[in-house]
């Protein structure tokens, strides 16, 4: 049982229920109606306190399985696969190569190297996801716009109206299969701009492993990141929400003219 947890409400006019929902860092937040009476909330959490133990218990055992001691040569995460690290401090500037299947780190004495893995990482995501945008764009003859890499905290992928993309940086700890779904998802938006039945049929027919993936990410994708040992990593961590039993996650309405209905103004959320 749950000795004590802070909850946010988020007031929703088109929300009819209460749903709790666990995000990556373990911030609990109850969705409520407009007029809902905070007072009712309490029992509402008592009463399902075994499930938030439960979720916010994994939350953190899994964080402890994605600590990395850089400085003991811990393997890191890479398109799938481990790869050993050697850290080296010496030098004047942080320097960062993939060689052989070893990842060999040269860092200053005073610099930080799990900063300089992220910088690392950021930089071969966007070669990347350029790279795979371009070959699956040319095999379904799409136009994609501009691709950039960020670290969202809810997305794994995002498409505008232009049909720029956008992708988190953390899918190359993923499997490349894993990767090329989301790249595949996202150009898919360029035609349907939506999560529409068309939608979905043009997704089965160009990436038919899709919801392998999905499922994959779901399983996994909270294991996506890189944390300090025995220290509380305040970077933004993989995407990943935690709902209530008995709650599914809808897919996203049809965008309608003169209001959207997607997380955000001109973008549409993968999951």
């Amino acid at each position: 049982m749950l000795d004590e947890v802070v909850v946010h409400v988020r007031r929703n006019r088109r929300a009819r229920h209460v749903r709790l929902h666990v995000d990556e860092h373990g911030e609990v937040t109850a969705s409520v109606p407009a007029r809902f009476d905070a007072a009712r909330l309490d029992p509402i959490v008592r009463e399902r306190a075994d499930w938030l133990h439960e979720v916010l218990l994994r939350m953190e055992l899994k964080a402890r399985d994605t600590e990395v001691d850089l400085e003991r040569g811990d393997p890191v995460r890479w398109l799938g696969h481990w790869l050993p690290t050697t850290l080296e401090r010496t030098g004047k500037r942080s320097v960062v190569k993939h060689h052989e299947g070893r990842l060999h780190m040269r860092v200053p004495e005073d610099a930080d190297p799990w900063d300089a893995l992220v910088t690392w990482y950021r930089k071969e995501a966007r070669t990347i996801f350029e790279q795979r945008v371009a070959h699956w764009a040319g095999l379904l003859q799409l136009d994609a716009g501009k691709v950039s890499v960020r670290e969202q905290r809810t997305r794994w992928g995002s498409c505008t109206h232009r049909g720029d993309l956008s992708f988190n940086w953390r899918l190359v700890l993923a499997p490349d299969w894993v990767l090329d779904s989301i790249v595949v998802h996202e150009l898919c938006h360029i035609e349907e701009l939506n999560h529409s039945d068309r939608f979905w049929a043009l997704l089965d027919a160009r990436f038919p492993r899709h919801g392998e993936a999905s499922e994959w990410l779901r399983e996994h994708g909270s294991a996506l990141r890189i944390t300090r040992p025995a220290a509380v990593e305040d970077r933004p961590v993989a995407p990943r929400v935690e709902t209530e039993p008995g709650i599914g996650m809808a897919r996203p309405r049809k965008r309608r003219r003169g209001g959207g209905t997607t997380p955000s103004s001109d973008q549409v959320s993968l999951f």
